[in-house]
């Protein structure tokens, strides 16, 4: 954590998407000085070091905002500019430790292990192997909330042995002692890196052949309904025990979709991570289709009234646009999206605003500076 290059690389990472943010500019026209108060910061946040009023002190009341997503009322907390970027510099180090010892099929948080990368899987599963009759669909109660930030510590002192590097994750929850905050960078991989148990009890004891988690939510396939239900009990007894957790009580044992000789369709399709999965088709889900698809009429009436657009609509129009590509969704895209749209558009726009904005990075930072933090 105190190597110059860690630094200014996390640095790096920490500014993308936030270059207007005043902070952000402050920092840049400040860059080396403020680098080297982020190592004598780290430096001296240690039991008994030289000069503890220089190290990291976090601040008891955090600024909070309330979000509603899907019905569900939702704390962030925004942690101070100097705050992310110790994370930053945390996960740095702490990051390729979690990963190597990750399941393969852990999705959320994990670079290139996304949405996209589970969705791949699961649509594999079902088109190559014969143990898909049933499945069963399992979440976690309140799992950000409910899990213990003294758990999360035993957990990692399994594997890392520097006594310093613990101070300073668990100095980062000062004040949480249940629940894991939203909104700080290092939160998403602790809850990721707690569940690495679990995958491995599921896939090397109970032995599912079909089995992907993203962050709390998990998926089992297999034939035998008994065998799932019985991986279900086994599980919430797991949880329970290991890190005093719960599965929520609408969990699902189920018949895969289905279709007879005769056309009845029975089962359910599997829905999760924002696609529903078929046997002969993928979809997404229903508001994820409708968010892009309201957008994409709006920046249509705005360009016929002569206005310009945001940025950050242009950005999510072509987010959205990843879902139609990896679903079997282009009717739906020839009909909302083609007619109103030019996709190239955008994309020709966003290319020319990150050029620009790579360029003013290369300028405030300089060449030097770009090529340590690489």
């Amino acid at each position: 954590m105190l190597d110059e290059a860690n630094i200014k690389r996390a640095y790096k990472n920490l500014r993308r998407g936030k270059t207007k943010r005043r902070e952000i500019k402050y920092i840049d026209a400040h860059y080396e000085e403020e680098a080297e108060k982020m190592r004598i910061m780290i430096l001296n946040t240690r039991p008994g070091a030289e000069h503890p009023e220089l190290g990291y002190h976090p601040p008891i009341n955090r600024k909070v905002k309330h979000i509603n997503e899907h019905g569900k009322d939702r704390r962030i907390y925004m942690p101070e500019i100097h705050e992310q970027w110790l994370h930053h510099i945390i996960i740095l180090i702490l990051g390729p430790i979690i990963t190597r010892t990750a399941y393969r099929y852990s999705c959320g948080s994990i670079p290139k292990r996304g949405a996209h990368y589970g969705a791949k899987y699961i649509q594999k599963y079902i088109a190559h192997s014969k143990a898909s009759r049933n499945f069963a669909k399992l979440d976690i109660r309140h799992f950000y909330d409910n899990t213990r930030i003294s758990i999360i510590m035993r957990e990692l002192a399994t594997i890392i042995l520097d006594d310093w590097f613990l101070y300073v994750i668990s100095l980062c929850f000062y004040g949480f002692d249940k629940g894991i905050p939203l909104g700080f960078y290092i939160s998403q991989w602790l809850a990721n890196f707690l569940l690495e148990p679990v995958d491995r009890f599921i896939v090397d004891v109970l032995r599912i052949p079909g089995y992907c988690r993203y962050m709390d939510d998990m998926w089992l396939a297999d034939n035998a309904k008994k065998l799932l239900h019985k991986a279900v009990s086994a599980i919430k007894m797991l949880l329970g025990r290991m890190f005093r957790l719960k599965l929520k009580h609408n969990y699902q044992v189920i018949k895969f979709e289905y279709v007879k000789k005769n056309g009845e369709h029975i089962g359910r399709p599997i829905d999760m991570m924002g696609f529903v999965f078929y046997r002969s088709k993928t979809l997404m889900r229903k508001y994820v289709m409708l968010n892009t698809v309201i957008l994409v009429h709006h920046l249509h009436k705005e360009a016929e009234a002569g206005k310009r657009w945001f940025t950050t609509h242009i950005r999510a129009v072509l987010s959205g646009m990843g879902w139609f590509k990896h679903t079997n969704s282009y009717d739906c895209y020839l009909k909302h999206i083609k007619p109103y749209i030019n996709i190239g558009k955008l994309k020709h726009i966003i290319s020319k605003i990150d050029k620009r904005e790579r360029k003013a990075s290369y300028d405030k930072l300089g060449r030097r500076a770009l090529f340590s933090a690489a």
